[in-house]
C-alpha cells in the first residue's frame, strides 16, 4: 500500500499538468489579494475625492444662491435650490469626517450616501470577480449586517464592513462559483490517475494487491493530494489577505435567507443573519462528501472509458449539469423532486443560507440534512457500483 501511494503522489506532484494548473491558481490568488481586492467597491462604498469635488461644488452653489438672494421656495417642490444644495454639502461633510477619522461606526449611522460618488463603472475583470464570488448575493444584507456591526463587532473596520477579510472572502466565494471551481479543478487533477497504469502495464499487472483495494487507494491518495492543495491555497489567501486587510472573525454576520413566504418573496424579515463560523462548519462536511463522490465517479469514469480526457470531461459534465435544470422554474426533473439529485447540492454556499429555496420559491424542510444524505447514499451507490464494475473489468482487461 506504501508503494501504491508514493507512485500516485509522485506521479501527481510531476504530473506537467498538474503543476501548470497549480502553478496558475497560486498566481491567481496572490494577484486577487493584491491587485483585484483593491479596486473592488464595497455595497455602497464612497469614493473619497469624487464627494470631495461634489462637496465643493455644492458649497459654491449655495454661497452663490445665497449671495444672489435666490432664496424663495419653489411653488412645486416647496424648498429652494439654495436649501437642497445646503442640505446636501452638510450632509457630504459629515460622512467625509467619519471617512477621513476612521470612525466606521458613525459611518454605518448615516444614512447619506451620494448617488454618483458611489457609482464606479465596472470593468471586465471586476464583473467577472463578482460572478466568481457572491458580492450581489450579499448585498440585500447589508442592513441587517450593519446591525450587527454596530452592537456587536469591536474592534470594526471599513474591511469587515466591504467584506475584504480573508474569512468574508472565503464565505463570498463558497455562496458563487468556489464549490463549482473546487469540483472542476479536482475533476482536471485526478483524471489521469488511473489510467496513467495502462502505459506501466508490466510493471502493474503483478501488484500484490486486489484490484478494488489498489483503486481505492490510488483515488483516495489522489483526493488527499488535492485537498492538501486546496488547504496550501486557501492558507496561503487566508494569510497574504488577512495581512493587506484582516483575517476576520467566526462571529461576523453573514446573509441567510429564511424562506418564510407567507408575507412574500420580498418579505424583509425573511432577510436574516447567521454567524460566519456556522457557515464554515456546516460547508465542511458538504466540501468532504463532494470531493470524495467526485473522487470515486472518476474511479468509475476511468474504469469504463479507459481515457483521461474522456473521464475528465464526463465528470466535468456531471458537474455541470446541474446550470441545465436549475432555476426557479424548475422544481422538479421528470416529475422527480430537485432536493433528491446530489447535483442539487454541488452549490452547497446557497443551501446553508436559504439561497437555493429563495431561487425556488419554496420552502424544503431540513434541507441540510436532507443534503447530507442525499450525497452519503449517492457515494454508496457509487462504491456498489465501481466494486461491480472491477468485478466485469478486471485488472487484465483494464490494462489491455
Amino acid at each position: 500500500m506504501t508503494q501504491v501511494i508514493t507512485e500516485t503522489v509522485k506521479y501527481m506532484w510531476r504530473s506537467e499538468k498538474n503543476r501548470l494548473f497549480m502553478t496558475l491558481t497560486t498566481a491567481l490568488v496572490l494577484i486577487y489579494s493584491l491587485f483585484i481586492v483593491p479596486k473592488i467597491s464595497g455595497d455602497n462604498e464612497v469614493d473619497i475625492e469624487m464627494m470631495e469635488r461634489e462637496m465643493t461644488g455644492n458649497v459654491i452653489q449655495f454661497e452663490e444662491s445665497l449671495e444672489e438672494g435666490l432664496i424663495v421656495p419653489s411653488v412645486l417642490t416647496g424648498t429652494t435650490a439654495y436649501d437642497q444644495w445646503r442640505r446636501e454639502a452638510v450632509a457630504q461633510r459629515e460622512l467625509l469626517t467619519a471617512l477621513k477619522r476612521g470612525d466606521v461606526k458613525r459611518y454605518i449611522e448615516i444614512d447619506y450616501r451620494p448617488s454618483t460618488a458611489t457609482e464606479k463603472e465596472v470593468s471586465g475583470l471586476e464583473q467577472l470577480v463578482f460572478n466568481v464570488f457572491g458580492y450581489e448575493l450579499e448585498q440585500p444584507y447589508q442592513t441587517e449586517k450593519n446591525k450587527v456591526y454596530y452592537d456587536e463587532v469591536d474592534p470594526l473596520s471599513f474591511h469587515i464592513v466591504h467584506d475584504r477579510t480573508s474569512l468574508q472572502q472565503i464565505h463570498l466565494v463558497l455562496i458563487g462559483l468556489g464549490p463549482v471551481l473546487l469540483l472542476l479543478g479536482l475533476v482536471f487533477l485526478i483524471s489521469d490517475v488511473h489510467i496513467k497504469d495502462r502505459s506501466l502495464q508490466t510493471q502493474k499487472i503483478g501488484v500484490p494487491m486486489s484490484w478494488q483495494k489498489y483503486s481505492f487507494t490510488q483515488a483516495l491518495t489522489a483526493f488527499g493530494f488535492v485537498s492538501l492543495f486546496y488547504l496550501f491555497l486557501f492558507g496561503l489567501f487566508f494569510l497574504v489577505n488577512g495581512l493587506l486587510y484582516g483575517f476576520g472573525s467566526f462571529d461576523l454576520p453573514i446573509g441567510y435567507y429564511n424562506p418564510n413566504f407567507e408575507m412574500g418573496f420580498l418579505n424583509q424579515d425573511n432577510y436574516q443573519v447567521k454567524s460566519l463560523g456556522l457557515f464554515l462548519v456546516q460547508a465542511i462536511p458538504y466540501l468532504l462528501l463532494l470531493g470524495y463522490l467526485f473522487t470515486r465517479l472518476n474511479t468509475l469514469l476511468s474504469l469504463w472509458t479507459k481515457q483521461s480526457v474522456v473521464t475528465m470531461v464526463l465528470g466535468m459534465f456531471l458537474i455541470l449539469f446541474q446550470t441545465l435544470y436549475y432555476g426557479r422554474d424548475f422544481f422538479e426533473l421528470a416529475d422527480v423532486d430537485l432536493s433528491i439529485f446530489p447535483q442539487t447540492y454541488i452549490d452547497f454556499g446557497k443551501v446553508l443560507t436559504g439561497r437555493l429555496e429563495q431561487n425556488q420559491l419554496a420552502a424544503i424542510p431540513n434541507l441540510y440534512t436532507k443534503g447530507l444524505i442525499v450525497l452519503g447514499l449517492t457515494i454508496l451507490f457509487t462504491e456498489v457500483f465501481i466494486y461491480g464494475s472491477s468485478k466485469i473489468i478486471t485488472r487484465q482487461k483494464f490494462m489491455s
